[in-house]
């Protein structure tokens, strides 16, 4: 391993260090308002530099979340210019995860209700780096101009089968195509890797795969779609779950047959009953488990940092949940439902 690589997993090793602990999340449980979450952040955690200085100015869930997604990219942005800096081509992947992140929320938007949607805007050297539009992805309020503002981008081929057959925007199979769109370009950059660390990617993002297309088995059958269609719909072409095995999980009859089949793959051991009554952690849940696995065993400076930030948006998000439930006066336990990883 070259000095470069040495000095960007050292790097990130430190940052992952300064991850939010259990006692953490207790205590941004714990507080009454949202002042109190803030003041939290900037004295106890590795978030202290995200606040400007009290102007007297009231502290509402935009502004924290704003400001946690600033430092996500800021943080992103410090290590993808040192990557462009030494030449390392594998830094496309993060422009990749970016604007895959942007088209999302984007899509997200145009058909949410909850009080947990939010927008990813990144910093000015992704807006860059990105062949996107952003103002115009996100000024988008129907599917068919979402379709259009990814017109002469990579992905215009993928969006313009956002709309079904049936003439309908489903946020599921929007979820579906921008999965398979970015296992095939993803894998597609491991050619920038050792032989090693590229098994490595192709393995975590077939994982990942597995764990898409079981949260949107579940997701699909709790809303009655109707078997052949959720087949239809699912990415068969990566991942570890045979198509079978995937037919399976569509057709059984109920939660306990569905927990016993997903029980016996490779994604198991990090699935429960109790994810199912929030249906978005079957995918989460098992997309930080895969991320926290790969970032402790792998000795491969890309890989490590490709998970860090999986890892760190999961923490974002979990914040970003806690900061929305105490503006809706929702109980501590409630929110708990929606954080992954909290209890490490």
């Amino acid at each position: 391993m070259n000095q470069s690589a040495n000095a960007v997993l050292a790097k990130v090793r430190c940052m992952y260090g300064k991850r939010l602990t259990a006692a953490d999340y207790q205590a941004l449980l714990a507080c009454n308002t949202l002042q109190d979450i803030a003041n939290y952040l900037k004295t106890k955690t590795s978030y202290g530099d995200i606040f400007s200085p009290g102007n007297g100015t009231k502290i509402t869930a935009e502004a924290i979340e704003l400001s946690l997604n600033r430092e996500y990219a800021n943080r992103l942005q410090a290590i993808c210019a040192f990557e462009k800096m030494i030449d390392n081509p594998f830094f496309k992947y993060y422009v990749l995860k970016n604007d895959i992140q942007v088209i999302s929320s984007a899509a997200r938007n145009l058909v949410s209700t909850s009080a947990f949607a939010s927008t990813y805007i990144p910093n000015d050297f992704f807006k860059k780096a990105s062949s996107l539009n952003i103002q115009k992805v996100y000024a988008s309020t129907t599917a068919q101009e979402l379709i259009d503002s990814l017109r002469h981008t990579p992905y215009y081929g993928a969006a313009k089968r956002f709309i079904g057959t049936d003439g309908v925007f489903h946020f599921s199979q929007v979820e579906i195509i921008l999965g398979a769109f970015y296992a095939q370009s993803a894998k597609e950059m491991g050619k920038f890797l050792p032989e090693k660390a590229a098994k490595e990617l192709n393995e975590m993002i077939d994982l990942e795969i597995d764990a898409l297309n079981i949260n949107t088995i579940f997701r699909r059958k709790k809303t009655g779609v109707s078997p052949d269609i959720i087949v239809a719909g699912l990415i068969t072409q990566h991942g570890t779950l045979s198509a079978t095995k995937l037919t399976r999980l569509v057709e059984c009859e109920g939660t306990t047959d569905f927990v016993a089949i997903v029980g016996k793959t490779k994604l198991g051991k990090n699935f429960s009953y109790d994810d199912l009554i929030y249906p978005e952690k079957v995918y989460e849940k098992n997309s930080y488990a895969i991320n926290k696995h790969f970032l402790r065993f792998s000795a491969n400076a890309n890989i490590t940092v490709l998970t860090y930030f999986n890892l760190l948006q999961a923490e974002i998000k979990n914040i970003i949940h806690i900061t929305e439930g105490k503006r809706y006066h929702l109980p501590e336990e409630e929110i708990q439902k929606y954080l992954i990883g909290a209890d490490a």
